[in-house]
């Protein structure tokens, strides 16, 4: 019995990771425009990181459009940068097929910033670790990854479209798991 516990709580913490990981970067990313506020300025803080930033909005919703059309969504419209209360920019797009495909469409293309992001950064970093690089790419590297790391995001929307796919992803990921186990051990 713990051996299916032990898979179904693993399938669980891997379904869930990239939105944890996308809610605990919202989190940090509302306290540091709160103290940047508090410090600079409200027009000041918005500034930094909704105009300054812009790469990382461009990110963001590549992000979201990619993820959509390598999972088999339409993308209907890609809006990268104007500004509108809480949004910066938006992607619409159609899910298709059956429910599953559909499933893995909405979750995938909700989590994308933060699967996204993570990667950029990753390889970002790696490149300035890796390379002898000229200091103005240096800097323009490290402002792209501090842009991407601030978008790295998940909406109030893209948690609402995520979940309603969620469901059929845990299951794909537990199979997956149970067919590795008993495929290499």
């Amino acid at each position: 019995m713990s051996g299916i516990i032990g898979y179904l709580i693993t399938a669980l913490l891997i379904t869930l990771s990239i939105p944890i990981f996308g809610f605990i970067m919202e989190i940090l990313i509302k306290i540091l425009y709160g103290l940047v506020a508090g410090v600079l300025g409200n027009k000041t803080a918005y500034l930094i990181f909704n105009r300054l930033s812009f790469i990382g909005v461009f990110h963001h919703e590549l992000s979201h459009a990619l993820l959509s059309t390598l999972t088999g969504a339409k993308v209907k419209k890609i809006v990268f940068f104007k500004p509108e209360g809480d949004r910066l920019g938006y992607v619409e797009y159609s899910s298709r097929g059956n429910v599953f495909m559909r499933s893995i469409q909405n979750t995938m293309a909700s989590i994308a910033p933060v699967f996204c992001g993570a990667i950029s950064v990753v390889c970002l970093v790696h490149i300035l670790s890796t390379k002898d690089i000229a200091v103005w790419l240096y800097i323009f590297i490290l402002y792209s990854i501090i842009s991407i790391i601030m978008h790295m995001t998940m909406s109030s929307q893209d948690f609402k479209v995520m979940w309603k796919g969620v469901p059929v992803v845990y299951i794909i990921i537990l199979v997956v798991e149970i067919i590795f186990k008993f495929s290499f051990f």
